[in-house]
């Protein structure tokens, strides 16, 4: 059985469009277009409370990771603190409590945390 022999295209030249695509474009104020951009407004600066440290924590739990809050100022007394706290667990359905003026927040939550807090006013710096 003999081989059938390919037909090969030549890549050598490359055909030329027939059309330009696009020729039916307007750019008519994209050609004239300044430079610099217009002044614009800026974008109004969001108060923060203070900004606190958010640590990942799986040190005497038995593999279970913790999120760790700290960093609120001495303003924040324990009822506020334990208002705050209340607030995340309903929002993120987790577990926590306070130790030491941090919260522990049980679980791999941050990517939700992280958005709550901020919406809330706090700068959060992440520990790891």
């Amino acid at each position: 059985m003999a081989r059938e022999k390919k037909q090969r295209i030549s890549t050598d030249a490359v055909p030329e469009l027939r059309t330009n695509p696009f020729a039916a474009l307007d750019l008519g104020p994209l050609r004239d277009a300044p430079s610099e951009p217009p002044p614009s407004q800026p974008a109004p600066r969001k108060e923060t409370y203070e900004r606190l440290l958010l640590r990942r924590s799986t040190a005497h739990r038995g593999g279970k990771t913790v999120l760790v809050l700290e960093g609120f100022s001495p303003a924040w007394n324990a009822a506020k603190l334990e208002n705050l706290l209340r607030e995340l667990k309903a929002s993120l359905g987790c577990g926590g409590k306070i130790e030491d003026r941090t919260l522990e927040l049980q679980g791999e939550l941050a990517d939700r945390l992280i958005p709550l807090l901020e919406s809330r006013g706090f700068a959060i710096k992440r520990g790891w």
